[in-house]
């Protein structure tokens, strides 16, 4: 006996919510990433926020964390070192290695940028309607959900 199947009404459905959703999200993720321009570009921002949620690491784990090869990650952190965002230390545990920190520079720009982000997401907020934004609330839960099975690239 084979298992029941989806009615093709809710299959198509699942399908719109996913393509919609993924749209959506897209676009107001690039909306929000303009909104505090850095001088960062996106892989340079996205590895920073990679090393200040799992820091310090080494080149091959920032490299494996952000799927990128070995001479590309050097690049960005060699452009991130120059700009005082990132500094090398020493691995306690093997001197042929060198693990990648956020700076306290780092640091600051990666919370002027998080600041300014939520900063504009609050304004946009503030003109939903009441019920729009009671309907944004209760989807919360569900959003961040989906968010959190895979939280390897946080936004900058």
């Amino acid at each position: 006996m084979s298992p029941p199947q989806s009615p093709p009404k809710v299959e198509t459905a699942t399908s719109d919510v996913a393509a919609r959703l993924r749209l959506a999200v897209a676009r107001l993720q690039r909306i929000v990433r303009q909104q505090a321009m850095s001088g960062l570009n996106l892989a340079e921002g996205s590895c920073l926020a990679i090393i200040d949620l799992h820091g310090p690491l080494s080149l091959s784990d920032v490299a494996s964390r952000e799927n990128l090869s070995a001479p590309t990650i050097t690049k960005i952190v060699t452009r991130l070192e120059s700009q005082g965002l990132i500094e090398r230390l020493g691995d306690p545990n093997d001197r042929r290695v060198s693990l990648v920190a956020v700076s306290k520079n780092g640091a600051a720009l990666l919370e002027r940028l998080r600041s300014s982000r939520t900063a504009y997401l609050h304004r946009k907020l503030r003109q939903l309607s009441d019920e729009d934004l009671s309907r944004l609330l209760a989807a919360l839960p569900v959003l961040e959900a989906l968010a959190t099975e895979h939280t390897e690239h946080p936004a900058p």
